[in-house]
């Protein structure tokens, strides 16, 4: 059996190479040492979410072959680093496989291993395509066949039905967002509202820069001026440019949206906001207005998981307890936090 204590440990004796990916709020790497950090007790989780570390592993071959993918709920302690007798289950059973497979079989068997683990979960579609889209860029393979019809359409959209898209190549081409600036550019307003919606979905992953964020902003904008609001379009174009550098131009976005009336009265774009824009949410100007919408437009069963999950972020946290405690907080929200720290729906 395997003296390894780490999955990365056990991983390398089996002669696999590991990349680690976080993919909890959004896809995003996570560094080697951070990992193995984490995974010996000595650091947090670096992106918590929902205090589970929402982790996806790519693994291959060191004498080449396929890669491995495995997706890991990962559960997590109040101070956000990892439960270990959840990751020792999940060793022992790894270790039992490997110590009977034939080394042709490890891949298999460490696949069954994790089937049985219970820690298994299975993404969204939409972020599934991302972290298939970024492996290939990290195996340096190329793209999915669906790219060259996702391509197609941006050139010309009134060409090409929409609905024939896979979302497979809407998520190539947005990983592949700086090569592709200028067409995504001009194709983002004259696309469909479901492209739109995927492209959105996929450049929540991806730092996109001020010119391609004013695009995505400037289409749900257009909807927050027509008779009818389409709050999808809105929610959609906060994820979009939720991981773009561009913070003013977002957060100039985010309180137009907090001062809308639809906009705040809508789940999905306060949600967006709260589990995709929590350095926003750092500031009081955000969390102040972006607190008072959820108290009094959603349940407390929203309120409460938000908020909790929110709280695990130290500067966040600090900003939204500064907005709480606020005497001239609205009476909706005094309630419902309240409601959160000792009321019957409050998560534990």
């Amino acid at each position: 059996m395997t003296d390894s204590a780490t999955l990365g440990g056990l991983i390398t004796e089996a002669q696999f190479k590991l990349r680690w990916f976080d993919l909890g709020r959004r896809l995003q790497p996570v560094s080697r040492a951070a990992a193995e950090a984490f995974e010996a007790g000595r650091a947090a989780w670096p992106y918590p979410y929902l205090q589970s570390a929402w982790a996806g592993l790519l693994l291959w071959p060191e004498e080449g072959g396929e890669p491995v993918v495995w997706f890991l709920r990962l559960p997590l302690d109040e101070q956000g680093r990892l439960q270990l007798p959840a990751r020792d289950g999940l060793l022992r059973l790894l270790s039992q496989k490997l110590e009977r497979a034939e080394p042709s079989e490890s891949a298999a068997q460490l696949h069954a291993a994790l089937e049985q683990s219970g820690l298994q979960f299975s993404p969204a579609p939409e972020r599934q395509a991302c972290f298939h889209a970024r492996a290939a860029l990290q195996l340096k393979r190329p793209a999915s066949a669906h790219l060259d019809a996702a391509l197609a359409y941006f050139h010309d959209p009134q060409q090409h039905r929409w609905d024939q898209l896979g979302l497979q190549g809407i998520a190539d081409l947005a990983a592949r967002w700086e090569s592709q600036k200028n067409l995504l550019s001009k194709g983002i307003v004259q696309v469909a509202p479901p492209v739109f919606i995927g492209l959105c979905q996929c450049l929540e992953n991806e730092a996109i820069d001020h010119h391609l964020a004013e695009k995505v902003i400037h289409r749900a904008r257009a909807t927050l001026g027509g008779e009818t609001v389409d709050c999808a379009i809105v929610a959609a174009a906060v994820r979009g440019v939720s991981h773009s550098p561009a913070a003013g131009l977002r957060r100039d976005f985010l309180l137009e949206l907090l001062n809308n009336v639809e906009a705040r009265s809508n789940t999905e774009v306060i949600a967006a906001i709260g589990s995709r824009c929590p350095q926003d949410l750092e500031h009081g100007e955000i969390a102040a207005p972006w607190l008072a919408a959820l108290a009094e437009h959603q349940g407390q069963e929203t309120f409460n998981l938000l908020l909790g999950d929110l709280m695990y972020l130290p500067p966040v946290r600090t900003a939204l307890l500064a907005a709480l405690r606020d005497p001239t907080r609205p009476e909706a929200l005094a309630r419902a936090f309240g409601n959160f720290l000792h009321g019957p729906g409050t998560i534990h």
